[in-house]
């Protein structure tokens, strides 16, 4: 007898091959049979004729530890099909807390939070991890290069000691030891922005000592690319390049230009042999702090500093000069979360709305948010071209990343008009590379939200559809999966996602959640 029989539905493996009509048996956490198998067989049987049956998705990029705490169920993002999901990116994790530190960590990510309450009661990835357990999805711990160096320096902008060094260091070991599976660089944000190459170098002999990887977000400069490639020559660790369009895209549109640069260089990269590739998300808009939008020099000392220093008309005037020369879009700035009650009429607004609705200047507008909401604010920020887009989805060292938050249509975390990667990303992966486009085969789109990340971080027992592997199992609509979740609407979630199975447990039935939480900790062995 089977716990869960999957019946006559086409199965993608995961490994870009034909779908072929068969059937799936699974006992307790594992797929014990594939092939033909009577209903008789099984305690619950899932009718999937007409239906594609696939892998779990697997999410290589998103920022699940800020939210993780008030939303064990993880809505948004089981809803998507998703089964597995990572922590700690873009060089910002919720650990480690020092002490010394503590208040410069909390207050710089309280706005990734989306406003829950939360006790920050623990020091280590370890100690984290258990606050959360049980989930419903799998969670792949990453360790944070910002985060390790405010718990040990905070924000200042100077070159490490010698013991700042070997205590950092010693935070990325411990983690590595307790099972994380590499470093998240954020170099686009402070502190992350402070480390120049041979930082960045000294704790990748950490990541190739554990056999660790490295996840970077890049700078947000002409040379990022190469810098990046230039340090996976340096240092041998296997780089994955996030969110590749928006951080090649400068923060502005690509136009073809900077895309088919960055598909050459990455193309070279690999010739050479350096171990690289990238994930990217299928909008050309991001999202992040509020505060991403204030140049490096305001961050030294932290967010109280910065805040205090934005009151100054000198540094506003200076503000507004440096944004007159790189010829900041504030229309394309937009404000998606603020904590304050009486600020909650500007969200999905753009600063430049913001603006002219107050009667100020752009640079006073964004000034006066950052202080009213003392930096507890997210902005979602348009970058970028569809063309560019699909063209970069398609480029084989290319996966599929949400780069979002595990949020829910309700309580603390339905708040703002959060970027609608957080519900749609992998629904809208396959409606419109694979549906409208028709630039992917739904084999091979598969195959990048599967298999391709699931090797990209060892992940041994997931992203295939094989007799011994663990039964995370995504059915859905091909003809019908669609994202719902928009800039104006976004606490949506999507269509013709039937069921998701996460280690034999069925936690999405017939696009309800069960309430099911059979996720696990998938700590690096």
């Amino acid at each position: 007898m089977y716990d869960v029989l999957i019946k006559g539905g086409h199965v993608i493996d995961g490994t870009g091959s034909p779908w072929r009509k068969t059937d799936i048996g699974i006992s307790g956490e594992s797929i014990t049979k594939i092939g033909l198998i009577p209903e008789s067989n099984a305690d619950k049987v899932i009718d999937a004729k007409g239906l594609m049956v696939s892998p779990g998705w697997i999410d290589i990029h998103d920022h699940a530890d800020h939210t993780i705490l008030g939303n064990p169920t993880c809505l948004s993002f089981a809803h998507q099909g998703i089964t597995t999901v990572t922590m700690g990116n873009c060089g910002l994790s919720m650990y480690p807390i020092t002490q010394e530190h503590k208040d410069e960590l909390i207050e710089y990510l309280l706005p990734f939070t989306s406003g829950l309450q939360i006790d920050w009661d623990w020091s280590t990835m370890e100690e984290f991890l258990a606050k959360f357990d049980p989930v419903s999805l799998n969670m792949v711990p990453f360790i944070g290069q910002g985060s390790i160096r405010i718990a040990t320096m905070g924000f200042d902008d100077r070159t490490p000691t010698v013991d700042e060094s070997k205590t950092m260091k010693k935070h990325l070991a411990d983690a590595l030891k307790s099972g994380a599976y590499g470093l998240s660089t954020g170099l686009g944000y402070p502190p992350g922005m402070f480390t120049d190459e041979k930082q960045l170098a000294d704790l990748s002999s950490v990541l190739k000592e554990y056999d660790g990887f490295h996840s970077i977000h890049m700078r947000d400069n002409e040379t990022n690319l190469d810098d990046t490639i230039r340090l996976g020559k340096i240092t041998g660790v296997p780089i994955q390049v996030s969110h590749i369009g928006y951080s090649c895209g400068y923060q502005r549109q690509l136009k073809g230009r900077h895309q088919s640069t960055t598909l050459r260089k990455l193309n070279e990269a690999r010739e050479e042999g350096i171990d690289i590739t990238a994930d990217i998300y299928p909008y050309t808009f991001g999202s992040s702090l509020l505060t991403q939008s204030i140049p490096a020099w305001l961050h030294v000392g932290g967010v109280q500093t910065m805040l205090k220093r934005l009151e100054d008309p000198k540094v506003r005037k200076r503000l507004a000069e440096e944004y007159q020369k790189t010829g900041k879009d504030f229309d394309k700035l937009i404000v998606s979360f603020v904590k304050s009650m009486k600020n909650k009429p500007i969200e999905g607004m753009s600063v430049q709305k913001i603006a002219q609705m107050r009667d100020q200047n752009n640079v006073d507008t964004f000034c006066d948010i950052l202080i009213e909401e003392r930096a507890e604010a997210m902005n979602v920020t348009l970058w970028g071209d569809e063309e560019d887009v699909t063209t970069m989805v398609q480029h084989p060292a290319v996966m599929l990343g949400s780069d979002g938050w595990i949020l829910a249509p309700h309580g603390a975390l339905g708040a703002g008009k959060p970027h609608p990667r957080c519900y749609g990303a992998f629904p809208r992966y396959i409606k419109r590379y694979v549906r409208e486009e028709k630039v992917l085969t739904l084999e091979d789109a598969i195959r990048r939200m599967t298999s391709m990340p699931a090797s990209r971080m060892g992940l041994q027992e997931r992203g295939l559809l094989l007799e011994g592997m663990k039964a995370d199992i995504t059915v859905f609509d091909p003809e019908n999966i669609k994202d719902l979740s928009t800039l104006d609407n976004p606490h949506v979630y999507p269509e013709g996602i039937n069921w998701v199975i996460v280690n034999g447990a069925i936690t999405i039935d017939n696009g309800e959640h069960t309430g099911a939480l059979n996720g696990k900790i998938l700590k690096k062995r």
